[in-house]
């Protein structure tokens, strides 16, 4: 079976390993470089997503510590556990009885494949592990584990996957159009497949009302934006807002610090890239919580991504802070369409495409 992939994000390339493995025929098309666009924008975690569980999202939190655990064993080079520290204020938003329950749910979710144990830290603690941060309203802190990863050679590391697979990869080669008849035109030739998926991630809804696809499901697009400065930190951390319940990251990363990450509403047609707002409200959250102030030129480098959620009636407003990172697969005839998803879980992602496909070949 032939089968094109359009889109060479994480999802397309992890689900073109994955078909080709299974002696799948694929050729993955790529508009612009591999894992150029939003998969290049991540807060570099290989997570569950803890902040889900305040939502009820327990299915795929299970999941996606699940895919944590896969990714650690198949690339321990590129992927490495975390010890998260979760700083607790008197004037924090939660309390320090919910984040203890749910950092500790989160280690009971992930069963076996749990990497470490949850904890409570003393003020004091907590000061002598953290002395960089502010003490002021200081309670304590509360660790768990998780894992992060080289974003840049992990992803390398499953384009060569595909390769050693005989996958086709054809970078900065833009589509066309594509069929429902399994269809494309590209570079002035019109090829013939068994399937199409269209992994284009936050393109995948625009780009099959071009062509024409119809589809029962819509997409939010979520800016996510994020600074790296050249400071270093003691641990890697997780800081809530003081007003409101949205949770910034501050992590080491390759010997500088990372920060992020933001979620302001998208549309396609503006520039992805981090606003003046977005950078202000990410230097005050990390000024807010340390000693050693940051300044602009702090900044050695900013990036933006976008998350696409899926929404089936795009005229609702949600609230972006709980919305689910759950992924949908639509069939089409020999379109199959990859809505949603993110980095962690794209290796279940995959598995789910390969099923689907194979039950839609009999």
């Amino acid at each position: 079976m032939k089968i094109a992939i359009i889109g060479g994000g994480i999802n397309g390339i992890t689900s073109a390993w994955k078909l080709a493995a299974n002696g799948y025929k694929v050729d993955l098309y790529e508009e612009k470089e591999l894992l150029s666009q939003t998969s290049s924008s991540s807060s570099k975690l290989l997570h569950g997503g803890i902040r889900y569980l305040e939502y009820g999202h327990f299915g795929l939190v299970r999941q996606s510590l699940l895919d944590r655990h896969k990714w650690i064993k198949l690339a321990p080079q590129f992927c490495k556990p975390i010890k998260m520290l979760m700083p607790v204020y008197s004037n924090s938003q939660r309390s320090q009885f919910t984040l203890f329950f749910g950092a500790y749910l989160y280690r009971l979710l992930a069963g076996k494949y749990s990497l470490g144990p949850t904890s409570w830290h003393s003020r004091k603690n907590t000061e002598q592990l953290c002395p960089d941060i502010n003490f002021s309203r200081l309670r304590g802190a509360i660790s768990f584990y998780d894992a992060q990863m080289n974003e840049e050679k992990l992803g390398k590391w499953v384009q060569d996957k595909a390769l050693q697979n005989g996958v086709n990869i054809f970078e900065n080669t833009p589509i066309t159009s594509f069929n429902k008849k399994g269809e494309i035109k590209v570079n002035n030739e019109v090829k013939k497949y068994n399937f199409i998926v269209n992994a284009t991630g936050p393109w995948a809804h625009s780009l099959n009302l071009k062509n024409d696809i119809t589809t029962n499901y819509s997409l939010k697009l979520i800016r996510g934006s994020h600074l790296i400065v050249n400071k270093e930190i003691s641990n890697p951390f997780i800081f809530q807002e003081l007003e409101g319940k949205r949770i910034v990251f501050v992590l080491p990363y390759l010997g500088k610090t990372l920060i992020g990450t933001t979620e302001v509403e998208h549309d396609l047609s503006n520039e992805i890239i981090c606003s003046d707002e977005e950078r202000n409200y990410l230097m005050d959250l990390y000024n807010s919580k340390f000693t050693d102030q940051i300044t602009k030129e702090d900044i050695i480098k900013e990036f933006s991504g976008l998350r696409p959620i899926i929404s089936k009636n795009s005229k609702v407003t949600f609230n972006y802070i709980a919305a689910s990172r759950e992924s949908v697969l639509e069939v089409n005839k020999k379109v199959l369409t990859i809505y949603g998803g993110k980095w962690t879980s794209a290796l279940s992602l995959s598995d789910e495409l390969f099923l689907k496909l194979k039950r839609l070949d009999k």
